[in-house]
């Protein structure tokens, strides 16, 4: 009998030893979990380690989810998980992978407070035989402080847009009306794109020209703002359309000196010609066909806003990207360029302002030694523009050397050294003013000085390039981001764009902005040489102008982008909604 009871218990051993882990009866396989708070995106992120040979089962199972236990500070707004690998009809997740989860603040976290997870998932074995434990639950415990911000949840990241994005949503969403508030919303756009830094060197440029060349008569100061902006329209259009075609914008041709010096040199000669230090003669064939010197000033203002359209077109923002990739997309090259010609227009508001008043200015004294003083104030904007658009290839050292001497230069010609006559509180003002010059123009000098032969002080733009990983190979880049499953962000650059610089020096370059991005893999796509391997980039990642930023996710797909210069707290807002 005992014989019986022994073969009967060995004969269950055996027959229930392969599924013996799923009844308990085997202690359970443990993951490798550890937690980071990312305080200024609100984020904690969960990294599993899942021993090689078994896997955490799918979430569709509810098995794997992440809880924190109830408290006064904080609450659990959204656990963003992994797609997770294929394992016969599931997804699970093995290996090494990262779970974020976004939490809000309940109320103000004055002192440390300690939060604690409840991680409940399932291990299953997967050799030699297909076997699962029961469900299984580890406490996590991680501490967040005063630093800690509100994550912002994706489904509702688009009310803290910023009116350009907003604006940009509404243009897409006409394209296919082709209707008046397209044009009306796309006019709006190009006027909240005159309010950057980007264009701002046209200003002296237009104000030099038809400031010079008003004759002291408001209403031609009006006229020739008005053929600038249409010569400057008309061009910008014209590039527009081409970038839209070929995939680049006309800004690629400035990491040629030549074009730059070029360019530069025109508006340095017309500034030194309207000082009159020499006339430039114009030729017979074209003085015999333009009759007059009116007609010759309207031919030169729409010569001169031409020209200037190459200094703004490679401006872009969030609105005239998406004008290029839809007439690209499209095909519609006409009303392509008649959007492209509004949105000039409306970016030319601010020329045609600044534009009629230096031809008030100009009105304002009928004769005597005014009229020189305003002629050669009209000449130093000229100049400058010149000086502005040579800081494109020119070393920043050898750049506030150039500003110095000019500074220092344009004190002397305004009579610096010259024995100043006894008169009223204005001729003072004038000297404090020129004194003034001249001394920015020494401290200019000095810095360039300095920062040739004794550098020292880090930039901007350096010091965001040193404190941040960046990257520079995107594949590389794209397998990390997959493996950590953190977002990737793909900051696309170039030497010759002045909102990239400003995009390193005012945002990127902020210490809560490289907190934010603690948890991002970053890569630098440097697109200032024009060559096959960044010509595939740009078809690859659908790039048009720079600086253009995209945001993916682990799995690589595009999850948000912007073109164009963003602030730091417009820029927080925008990688919280990802």
């Amino acid at each position: 009998m005992k014989k019986k009871i022994l073969f009967t218990v060995c004969l269950l051993f055996a027959l229930l030893r392969p599924v013996w882990p799923q009844f308990g009866g085997q202690e359970a396989v443990q993951p490798r979990i550890v937690a980071r708070v990312a305080p200024a995106s609100g984020t904690v992120v969960f990294h599993f380690q899942v021993p090689a040979g078994y896997h955490i089962t799918d979430l569709k199972n509810n098995f794997f989810a992440i809880t924190l236990k109830k408290n006064d500070s904080v609450a659990v707004l959204k656990a963003i998980f992994p797609a997770g690998v294929p394992f016969g009809d599931e997804n699970v997740f093995k290996g090494e992978f990262s779970v974020r989860v976004l939490l809000k603040k309940l109320n103000a976290i004055k002192n440390p407070v300690k939060l604690n997870f409840d991680v409940s998932f399932q291990i299953c074995q997967e050799y030699p035989q297909e076997l699962c434990y029961p469900p299984d639950q580890s406490r996590v415990q991680v501490a967040v402080g005063p630093d800690f911000n509100s994550a912002i949840d994706p489904a509702t990241a688009h009310k803290n847009k910023p009116l350009s994005r907003r604006l940009e949503d509404l243009i897409r969403g006409q394209f296919s009306q082709a209707s008046l508030l397209l044009f009306i919303l796309v006019f709006a756009a190009g006027f909240l794109a005159s309010l950057t830094p980007c264009v701002y060197p046209v200003i002296p440029i237009i104000m030099g020209y038809v400031g010079g060349r008003s004759g002291g008569r408001k209403l031609k100061g009006f006229t020739l703002s008005l053929f600038f902006v249409l010569g400057l329209s008309l061009v910008y259009s014209l590039l527009g359309v081409v970038a839209a075609k070929t995939g680049s914008l006309i800004g690629i041709s400035f990491q040629n000196p030549i074009v730059v010096t070029a360019i530069a040199a025109i508006f340095i000669i017309m500034g030194l010609s309207l000082a009159g230090l020499f006339s430039i003669p114009v030729p017979a064939w074209i003085s015999s066909k333009v009759s007059g010197s009116h007609k010759s000033d309207i031919a030169g203002a729409l010569i001169v806003g031409g020209i200037s359209a190459v200094i703004a077109a490679p401006c872009v923002g969030p609105v005239l990207i998406a004008l290029l990739s839809w007439i690209s997309q499209s095909g519609n090259v006409f009303l392509g360029f008649w959007l492209t010609f509004v949105f000039s227009l409306g970016m030319s508001v601010i020329f045609l302002v600044a534009g009629t008043f230096s031809g008030a200015i100009a009105a304002l004294p009928r004769g005597g030694k005014w009229m020189s003083t305003v002629k050669y104030f009209f000449s130093a904007l000229l100049i400058a523009g010149g000086i502005f658009f040579l800081a494109n290839i020119l070393k920043p050292w050898l750049t506030l050397l150039l500003w110095g001497t000019y500074l220092i230069a344009l004190a002397v010609a305004f009579g610096l050294f010259r024995p100043q006559a006894e008169g009223g509180i204005s001729q003072v003002l004038a000297r404090t003013a020129v004194v003034l010059v001249f001394l920015c123009g020494a401290v200019l000098f000095y810095q360039g000085l300095s920062q040739r032969f004794f550098p020292t002080a880090v930039t901007g733009a350096t010091q965001a390039k040193e404190t941040l990983p960046w990257l520079d190979d995107l594949s590389q880049a794209k397998q990390r981001a997959r493996l950590e499953n953190k977002r990737l962000l793909i900051d696309a650059w170039a030497e010759w764009c002045a909102a990239c610089r400003e995009l390193d020096e005012k945002t990127f370059s902020r210490d809560h902005v490289r907190a934010a991005l603690a948890d991002t893999i970053l890569v630098k796509l440097d697109f200032t040489r024009k060559n096959e391997k960044n010509d595939l980039l740009k078809k690859e990642l659908g790039i048009i102008g720079m600086p253009t930023v995209i945001i993916l996710d682990a799995l690589g797909v595009e999850r948000g982008r912007f073109s164009g210069f963003l602030g730091p707290e417009d820029f927080l807002d925008l990688l919280r909604g990802f």
